[in-house]
Formats: structure tokens, C-alpha cells, sequence
């Protein structure tokens, strides 16, 4: 056995025996009777020789069958002191279904549900195949930007948890334990195709140290030939949960949308139309090509000089009540108009010429009254 850089020892029989991975069986053996010599209670009165003595003594039934002293080191590879299986009744970790499956993989999701006041966190690994998967991680993903945001501490976890479960879904650690586990478990049960299958498997996930371990693991079966395994794609699982903020920044747009248009419904609602229409007393109808901002309406009584206005300086006549529209024309001092509406402000008067025709003159370009003489054929003046 090649020598390690690293021992592996999780619940130190190597250090209670004074060997490492790579001592031969004769050391091993001759270490075991130095120290059980030296402990046994028969000889040694110390009160921890009797304890002392039995942890020897397991200790060497393990590392005394090089089998035996791989598994070990193999599960405390992955294992730590707490939570050290049974090594003689490790039992294969099934998927979600509860079922044996070699292409099993370790998911790694965190789930946040938020309490207003605090938070509640999962931090667990799946073991699902190709299939489960997507179903779980979009659980989880549902989860988290549904119930995940409610409460100030809840918010910072969920953001953790969100980018922990894109960037670290498919964990080293998580799937080594899961592919060793499984391996030395099929072993157990007499499945070396598949203990073989997992094995290979698991060097994808082990660093330099680990993967002598394994590799020494591998040659105990290479008499056997590896199963194919399916193909993973967890860029596939990424891109699910890239999925649900996709749709909330859809629904946002949505409802912004929502309200720009109700936006753009309440602005036209306060303005007149391009074309203003005018209706005289009579019932006729006059068309102004005129884009304004929302004004008041005159009634046009033809016999009604009170609304007579006439230009005291040379202006110019607007299409709309600001200086930014198209001018409509000149008008010379002492032109009469008829007023058939005006801004909130008073600032701009809407004004009828003789041709019928309108257009907007700053207030203070007119004065009430006649002006020039009104022509036979105006239309804004009958007497």
C-alpha cells in the first residue's frame, strides 16, 4: 500500500494502535500485542487499563484485515466521531421514492421560510435521480421567493440560501459520501458491479488524499466490470431556479405596465381630443385641428357679443396653449376673434376666427370688444 500524506482516522484506531494506513499486517500486529501487554488489567492497575485495553482490542479487530482497515479509512473519508455508521450494517441510501438507484446524486438545497419577526432554516442534502430532481429543487425554489422574504432577518438568510443553492447544488462533499456510502454498501450486499460503478464515480469528487484511498478501494474490484451511469446536466437544475425571479420580474413588468397604461388612460382623459370640436347653439358642429391640454369650453352663441375679443398687438396664433406648438398665423392688431375656451391658468384663450377655424393667443394679447369691423360672412358674429 502506497504512502499516505493524510491519515484518516475518524474514530482513532490508527492513533490508539500507533500505526497508519500503510503499516504492514506484522506491525500492526506486533503494536496490538505491545500495547494489549501493556494494558492488561491483569498487569495493569491503572484504572483506565480496563478501558484502555478493550478500545486496543477493537481497534485491532478492525485494522488487522487490510479489508477491513480500507473500509474503515474509506468511511472516515467521509464520516466524522458523531455520526460513524455501523460497519457491518450499512444499509445503501436509497432516492426519494425510497428506492436503490446507482445514478443517485447529492442535492444540496437550503429552504427559508420567513416569520415576520425571525426565520426558519433546512439545510439538507437530497438523494435523487435524473427524474426527482427538478421536482425538488423547484419545491425549494417555490419556496424561498414565495415564503422565503417575510421578515428582515428572513430576507439576508433567503438571499444566502438563493445563491447557496445555484453556486453549491452539486457539493463535492455532499456526493463523495453519498458515491463511498453506496459503494461499500453494495459491497456488503454482494453487488460489485455497482460498488465498482460508484467507486469510479466517486474520484470526481475526492482531492489528492482521498483519492489514493480510493484508487487502492478500485483495485479490491477490478475484477469486475462497471454499469453505465446516466448523464447529468445540473446546469439544467441552475437554470430552474434562474426561472422563478425570471417570473417575478415578469409579473413585476406586468403590473407596471399595468400602471403606466392606467397612467396614460387618466392623462387622455384630461385632454381634449386632437380634434376639438365646438358646438353652436343651432346644433352645428366645428372642427378644430388643435392639440391643447384640457380647457374649459364656452358655449358659441353667434348673437352674443360678450365673448368678442379683439388682438391689441401683432401675436401669433398656436396651434396648442403653449409656445412649443406649430404656429397657425399671424394676426394683426385689432383683429376681433370670439373666446370659446381657456386654460386652468387663464394664461391662453382658445378663439374663433371669421373662417371658423381656431387657435390659441396668449391672454394678454387681447382686450374685450370689437376691434376691426366684423365682415358680413364671419362666422363668429351675426347680428
Amino acid at each position: 500500500m502506497a504512502e499516505k500524506t493524510k491519515i484518516y482516522d475518524s474514530l482513532e484506531y490508527y492513533k490508539i494502535l500507533d500505526v497508519s494506513p500503510s503499516s504492514t499486517e506484522e506491525e500492526i500486529r506486533q503494536k496490538y500485542r505491545e500495547l494489549a501487554k501493556y494494558w492488561h488489567p491483569d498487569y495493569n492497575k491503572d484504572p483506565q487499563a480496563v478501558d484502555m485495553f478493550q478500545k486496543i482490542s477493537v481497534a485491532y479487530e478492525i485494522l488487522k484485515d487490510p479489508k477491513n482497515r480500507l473500509k474503515y479509512t474509506l468511511l472516515s473519508l467521509i464520516y466524522g466521531r458523531n455520526d460513524f455508521p455501523d460497519m457491518n450494517s450499512l444499509c445503501v441510501l436509497k432516492n426519494m421514492h425510497g428506492q436503490e438507484d446507482i445514478n443517485l446524486r447529492a442535492i444540496h438545497l437550503v429552504e427559508i421560510t420567513g416569520k415576520i419577526l425571525g426565520h426558519s432554516k433546512i439545510d439538507k442534502v437530497y438523494y435523487c435521480n435524473n427524474q426527482e430532481a427538478p421536482g425538488v429543487v423547484r419545491r425549494i425554489t417555490k419556496h424561498n421567493w414565495t415564503r422565503g422574504f417575510w421578515g428582515i432577518t428572513a430576507f439576508f438568510a433567503n438571499i444566502g440560501a438563493l445563491v447557496k443553492n445555484i453556486f453549491f447544488i452539486n457539493r463535492s462533499k455532499d456526493n463523495l459520501l453519498l458515491m463511498l456510502h453506496n459503494a461499500l454498501a453494495y459491497e456488503s450486499d454482494g453487488k460489485y458491479a455497482e460498488a465498482l460503478t460508484l467507486a469510479l464515480k466517486a474520484k470526481e469528487f475526492a482531492d489528492k488524499n482521498q483519492l489514493s484511498f480510493i484508487n487502492d478501494y478500485i483495485q479490491t474490484l477490478s475484477s469486475y466490470t462497471p454499469l453505465n451511469l446516466k448523464k447529468w446536466n445540473f446546469s439544467r437544475l441552475k437554470r430552474i431556479q434562474l426561472l422563478y425571479p425570471a417570473i417575478l420580474l415578469v409579473f413585476i413588468g406586468f403590473i407596471c405596465g399595468l400602471i403606466y397604461l392606467r397612467h396614460i388612460e387618466y392623462t387622455n382623459q384630461n385632454q381634449v381630443s386632437v380634434k376639438e370640436v365646438v358646438v353652436f347653439q343651432n346644433g352645428q358642429k366645428v372642427f378644430s385641428d388643435v392639440a391643447v391640454a384640457r380647457i374649459f369650453d364656452i358655449p358659441v352663441d353667434i348673437y352674443d357679443k360678450d365673448k368678442l375679443y379683439h388682438v391689441i398687438t401683432e401675436t401669433q396664433a398656436m396651434h396648442g396653449a403653449d409656445k412649443s406648438f406649430d404656429v397657425f398665423s399671424v394676426v394683426a392688431p385689432g383683429t376681433t376673434v370670439r373666446l370659446t375656451g381657456y386654460t386652468g391658468d387663464k394664461k391662453w384663450y382658445r378663439v374663433m376666427f371669421d373662417s371658423g377655424e381656431m387657435a390659441f393667443i396668449e391672454a394678454d394679447k387681447l382686450k374685450k370688444g370689437i376691434g376691426n369691423e366684423i365682415p358680413l360672412w364671419s362666422k363668429i358674429y351675426k347680428e
